[in-house]
């Protein structure tokens, strides 16, 4: 990873609801153990866009509403975490591996066109940062078994992402998650 800013650097992330959520603590802990040194780099969230600032209440209310209807068109509305995979942002440029969830992510429109300067293809719950050299340890079979179960409740929230001054520069930083609203209730209509 190398940064081309100083930071700090935004983001809105699908943070699922932690009974969820904590399935990825330990996983993390394995990953680090096997050696993935940005394990605890990044939260356990899935980003869906770099922005430029935070979002509004209002934009998150949008954008949590178009997600909510993006994984109601499974058979009970619930996200599933599939593969685990990668995924790369451009700048900050960071990998981030863990499972895909099985919904896309809302189409451009939704997005605030003035704050969004990245839409993530697809949506990976992070379970680690990934640096130099760390690629090659995802196609390894020293990856632990991982099983996050399907989950409906997740927010969206504004996250910023600050390089730390001190340790490793790919895998120090501090992040703060601000604003957030709740997916809509999901009803099977």
């Amino acid at each position: 990873m190398t940064l081309s800013q100083a930071g700090p650097f935004h983001f809105v992330v699908l943070i699922p609801h932690r009974d969820s959520a904590q399935t990825l603590e330990p996983y993390s802990r394995k990953l680090f153990s096997a050696g993935f040194a940005g394990a605890y780099s990044f939260p356990n969230v899935a980003p869906l866009a770099l922005v430029s600032h935070a979002y509004s209440r209002n934009d998150l209310k949008t954008l949590a509403l178009s997600q909510r209807n993006l994984s109601a068109r499974s058979q009970d509305g619930k996200l599933r975490a599939l593969s685990l995979q990668t995924v790369s942002c451009p700048s900050p440029t960071l990998t981030l591996f863990g499972p895909l969830l099985d919904t896309p992510i809302p189409s451009p429109e939704t997005f605030p066109a003035d704050a969004t300067l990245y839409r993530f293809p697809r949506l990976i719950l992070c379970a680690a940062l990934l640096g130099p050299g760390d690629e090659a340890l995802t196609r390894q079979s020293i990856l632990p078994e991982l099983a996050v179960p399907p989950f409906r409740a997740a927010m969206l929230a504004n996250m910023s992402l600050s390089p730390l001054d001190s340790g490793a520069p790919a895998y120090s930083f501090a992040w703060e998650i601000a604003e957030s609203v709740w997916l809509p209730a999901y009803s099977a209509a």
